[in-house]
């Protein structure tokens, strides 16, 4: 039994929201419009990047994003989700899909793709909020220096 009181939804409901919470992100990549970036992540959001970078903080994510844009106005990614599953009486979430990339580096445009992960929470106000996403590049493609390697691991 769910435990969402007013703000119960059905999977098909959460997931469509979900997909719809996606496709405002997107849109404000799309608008480099970094403060509303914000609205989408749980306050202890974490992320790993395609190149293995790692952040954490809500508060900190929309800071990146505004020097992101301010440095390169190329810049946009976009994420399709290919499937969201949902485990609707604990209000959690998980959405797989694929990524784009395309920024300017200092010789040109460099594009590039993957997939990722994201969990998603659903708050007590019924906002489905990111907690972590994973995103693993398969592909860049660009001038020298514009496609960097993750750091090596070292054991």
């Amino acid at each position: 039994m769910s435990k969402t009181g007013s703000n119960e939804m059905t999977e098909g409901e959460s997931s469509f929201a979900i997909r719809s919470r996606r496709e405002s992100f997107n849109k404000a990549i799309a608008n480099h419009d970094a403060k509303s970036i914000g609205a989408f992540l749980a306050p202890a959001y974490h992320i790993v990047t395609g190149r293995s970078d790692q952040f954490h903080g809500a508060e900190e994510e929309p800071r990146r994003w505004a020097e992101v844009f301010e440095n390169d106005a190329s810049v946009v990614y976009l994420r399709k989700p290919r499937e969201i599953r949902v485990n609707e009486s604990w209000g959690l979430a998980e959405e797989l899909g694929d990524w784009t990339g395309r920024y300017s580096a200092e010789n040109g445009m460099v594009n590039a793709a993957g997939v990722y992960s994201a969990k998603w929470q659903r708050a007590q106000n019924g906002d489905w909020l990111i907690q972590a996403e994973v995103f693993t590049t398969l592909h860049c493609d660009g001038p020298a220096g514009g496609c960097v390697e993750p750091d090596p691991i070292v054991r």
